[in-house]
């Protein structure tokens, strides 16, 4: 706990994230794709998606038992609730629960697969209702991120260079996020875009990769509230080295 108050505190981020990829890499090396595949990626029911799961509700906890912000003015408790909420649809999101709320597929010609994506909103073969449930929860998540995003992103950005241990820990969230996307995407774009199938060792390692990352974002952001709360809501008689970075 002296570590992560200390001025230093901006490596633990990255720390667990590289020793988080080398086990990913080991455990990728020493295994098959079917056992990546059941201990991975198992629609949900894997071991790995359930950590990842628990880990984001551990997520919504921290934000209430450790606040990053003071909580007493009501702008406290509204910015720890938007990141509840934000929290939830990662949730939402890891369990697929939004794909349940709309199924198109015994409608000739409706668009197939999640229809969370833009091609649903332009099918106007789709139910006008289902439309619009996914152009409001479209509107909803993109206010919610670009909002939050928006509102911290010039202190985010100034306190990246200055080794501010919240903005390291939030860039390595976002870096692996990143990652996370491009993995999951590669297998179909090299498959679509350039004709190219991936082995059964390139899919292990893209699973592994997705899936493992997923399970770490939680992980970092739990940090990243301990850390915001040292730093910024944390009432105490003595002053820490990590207090220098209110001033940033």
């Amino acid at each position: 706990m002296c570590f992560i108050k200390s001025k230093y505190s901006w490596v633990i981020a990255p720390i667990v994230w590289i020793l988080g990829v080398i086990i990913l890499l080991i455990f990728n090396s020493c295994h098959n794709y079917a056992w990546v595949k059941t201990n991975f990626d198992m629609n949900r029911g894997s071991p790995v998606e359930v950590a990842t799961v628990a880990l984001f509700f551990l997520v919504i906890l921290f934000l209430w038992i450790l606040p990053p912000v003071p909580l007493k003015p009501l702008k406290g408790k509204l910015l720890v609730a938007n990141f509840s909420i934000i929290t939830l649809i990662a949730i939402c999101r890891e369990m697929d629960w939004h794909k349940a709320m709309i199924d198109v597929s015994h409608i000739e010609g409706a668009t197939h697969g999640t229809p969370f994506k833009m091609r649903f909103l332009t099918n106007s073969i789709n139910p006008l209702s289902d439309r619009l449930l996914v152009f409001f929860c479209f509107a909803v998540v993109i206010a919610l991120c670009a909002g939050t995003l928006i509102w911290y992103i010039r202190p985010l950005l100034k306190g990246f260079f200055t080794m501010h241990p919240v903005c390291w820990s939030v860039a390595f969230i976002g870096g692996a996020g990143i990652l996370i996307r491009i993995f999951d995407r590669m297998g179909s774009v090299l498959k679509k875009d350039f004709h190219f199938t991936m082995s059964s060792q390139l899919q292990s390692f893209g699973t592994i990769m997705e899936e493992g990352q997923e399970l770490l974002l939680p992980l970092i952001i739990i940090i990243a509230i301990i850390q915001a709360h040292f730093i910024y809501n944390n009432q105490k008689t003595e002053p820490d080295a990590i207090d220098a970075f209110k001033l940033r």
